[in-house]
């Protein structure tokens, strides 16, 4: 019985590792997947065939091994690019998120209204 117990754990540890903590390599395809090319147009710098990507790719890696943390990469291409290198924006803009959600709430409230003046 306590065994099988110490197997299981074991595995369930083997199986977590990437998510606890995640490898360098990982992070770089991860990044690579967020990051759009300047160059290509629609293209992430993982899937970007030009040299330039390249060139980000080497800046993303040495980033990564020089232990920075994902919102100090972050500022870094968002200051050097802009907001529109990355991929993902709504999840670091709430208002992008706020805005139309907000304006929706707005008219369906006047809707509400409207349909409970006329009656």
């Amino acid at each position: 019985m306590k065994s099988k117990f110490i197997t299981f754990l074991l595995i369930v540890i083997i199986i977590s590792m990437p998510f606890i903590s995640p490898s360098s390599e990982s992070r770089l395809e991860t990044w690579s997947k967020i990051l759009l090319c300047p160059v290509c147009q629609g293209e992430t710098i993982y899937d970007s065939p030009s040299e330039y990507a390249d060139d980000m790719k080497s800046i993303l890696k040495e980033q990564i091994d020089n232990g920075l943390t994902d919102s100090e990469i972050n500022a870094f291409w968002v200051e050097r690019y802009g907001e529109r290198i990355i991929t993902n924006p709504i999840n670091n803009n709430i208002e992008i998120l706020i805005v139309p959600l907000s304006v929706v709430l707005i008219f369906i409230s006047i809707f509400i209204r409207k349909l409970y003046v006329e009656k």
